[in-house]
Order: C-alpha cells, then structure tokens, then sequence
C-alpha cells in the first residue's frame, strides 16, 4: 500500500475496452517538462466566496494564468499519444445529457507516456507550490489523466458550464489554440452557486447556455503545451464551441490533496452514476485507501482520557464518507 502523502497505483490490468498504445515515447521529465510559474492567480475570495467557505477548502486558491508545462518536445509526443487514441475513446456520450461528446477518461490505462506525465513528481511538485496545498496524480484512474476532443457536431459546446468532481485539475492545449475560431476557456466571475442558479441548474449537470459577458472572463493560451490549474470542484466554467471544424485537444489530468487524510473534496457519490468502465471498483479503492489513512491518524492521536462522545463523533468522521458512498453503490445497482 501507498504511504498517507502518496496516491494509489493504478489497478493491475485496465478496462477491456480500452487499448494499451504500442508506439509512444517515454516520458522524461527532463526533455517533456518546460514547467513555468503562472503570471497570476485568484483566490476565492475574489470570486465572491464566503469566510466560511474558503475555510471549508484546504487553500484560498482558485485559478490562474496559463503557464508553460510542455516543451516542444513534449507537445509533439503528447500529440502523437493522444492522437492513436482517438479512435479509442469513450463509447458514452458524457457524464450528463449536455456534457462532453468526445473524450477519453482513463488515458493513462492505454499510454503509458500519459500515466507518467500524470504522476510526474516535477510536475505535482510545481502544481503544489501554484496552489498552495500538496497535490498527487489523482487516485481515480478515469480522472486522473483524462483528454478531450473537439465534438464532430460543432454545435454543441466542446463542454457546457459545469463544476468538476475532483479538486484541482489542469487544462492543457495540447493543439496549436492559434488555429482555433471559438473553443475559448471560460470562467464564471462568481460562485458555483451564483452560476447555476443563473442557468437554473443543480449539482454538477451542464448546460449550454450564455451568462453575461460582465461576469465571464476567458483563460487565453499562448500555444500548445500551455496550461492552467484551478480548483475545480469551486470553479463554474465551460468550453465554447467552436466556430469552425479544427482540432482542439486538450489534457485534462486531475490531482488529489496529500496527505491521504486531509480533507479532499473529490466528488465519488456524483461519478457513481458515470458510465466509465472500472470506475466503481477504482472509487471504491479510492474511499477506501482515504478512510483507512484518516482511521490511521486517528488510531494515533487517540489518548487515555478521550471522551467516549468525542471518539465515537472522530469515528464518524473517519468513515461518514465511505459510508455514503456504500450506500451510493447499493441504489445505484
């Protein structure tokens, strides 16, 4: 098993559906990397969050500036990866009926370049010190390194006004965003909450819809390569659509916060209903290698004189979420 300030490997063996890559490059850090800091970052409180819903988050971070994480070449093997596996998308049309249409979650079960870009300590290490919390490549494989493509209708948004379900992720033109008419990075000047009842909205479901031009602001990317980081589970933004065919392609690869104990507000009881194959059995390793790490520090701090109301309230905390998500995994079937 992992230690408590690491993430879990990837399950042995990967989804049938999915094909492992047999031409890719390895990755090295030290010729793919090209890790810049960000010109600049929001806080939450910027956004209009409360004092007491930035205290509820682990950092007061919220987005910044597109950096360069790439080198040339990087981008150009990053392309050549995410190209083969084009044709080995997702079969499902997204996690909601107005959500993504072309992608492919789970990347890093089919290349190898990928799954080690993700977890790449250079790079979580430099993530970590943007946002101001300790960050590892995320336990979940579906999220952890996820792409998506340009959708073949271009009517319809690359991908509609949302939250995440994971705290922090990156979005990484890993096309020429030069060649692109639409398909810009949006972000709502605001809360969630603000943002979804603007469009009428509950939860982490989509919607294809305009918000006022005074309380959107768009992340520009200076070339392929580029990226940002935000909180995602806090941030209300979309992809637009394009307004021409072209090929947009973007790296999505997700981090959870370290230690395993600390609190992580990684959505499992919303990615239930997803369609991805294995992603049940990968949450349920995840809920579990979280709660056993939270009943570890637990076991450690528990003294002679403790309180039996307080023990019993610290055990509930240690396992509220497993339970849940038990629960969660019964109705679902």
């Amino acid at each position: 098993m992992p230690v408590a300030n690491d993430s879990l490997p990837f399950p042995s063996g990967l989804p049938s559906p999915y094909v492992p890559l047999v031409d890719e490059p390895i990755f090295d850090s030290s010729k793919h990397l090209a890790l810049e800091q960000p010109d600049h970052s929001a806080t939450l409180q910027e956004l209009g969050y409360s004092a007491d819903e930035v205290n509820a988050c682990v950092s007061s971070f919220a987005y910044s500036s597109a950096f360069r994480i790439l080198s040339e070449e990087g981008v150009a093997a990053m392309r050549h990866v995410c190209d083969q596996i084009y044709n080995n998308r997702n079969e499902n049309a997204g996690t909601g009926a107005n959500r993504l249409g072309s992608y492919a979650r789970g990347a890093g079960y089919r290349s190898r370049f990928i799954k080690d870009f993700c977890e790449s300590m250079d790079l979580t290490d430099h993530l970590s010190s943007i946002a101001g919390v300790t960050l590892r490549r995320h336990s979940v494989p579906a999220v952890a390194c996820g792409i998506n493509y340009a959708p073949e209708d271009i009517s319809r948004a690359v991908d509609t006004w949302h939250v995440d379900s994971v705290a922090f992720d990156v979005v990484m033109m890993v096309t020429d965003p030069k060649q692109l008419k639409g398909g810009e990075f949006e972000i709502f000047k605001g809360t969630k909450t603000e943002g979804r009842q603007l469009l009428g909205i509950t939860g982490e479901e989509g919607r294809d819809a305009q918000l006022p031009d005074s309380r959107v602001t768009s992340i520009p990317f200076p070339d392929a390569g580029f990226g940002f980081l935000q909180q995602g589970t806090m941030i209300f933004h979309r992809a637009c659509r394009l307004l021409e065919k072209a090929e947009r392609i973007t790296m999505i690869p997700s981090f959870e916060i370290m230690p395993s104990a600390a609190e992580d507000a990684t959505n499992s009881i919303n990615m239930i209903d997803w369609a991805d194959p294995g992603i049940h059995p990968e949450l349920t390793r995840f809920e579990i290698h979280r709660t056993i790490a939270r009943l570890e520090a637990l076991l450690e701090s528990i003294t002679l004189e403790d309180d039996r109301v307080a023990l019993a309230a610290a055990i509930h905390r240690a396992t509220d979420r497993l339970s849940a998500f038990t629960t969660k995994l019964e109705e679902r079937s």
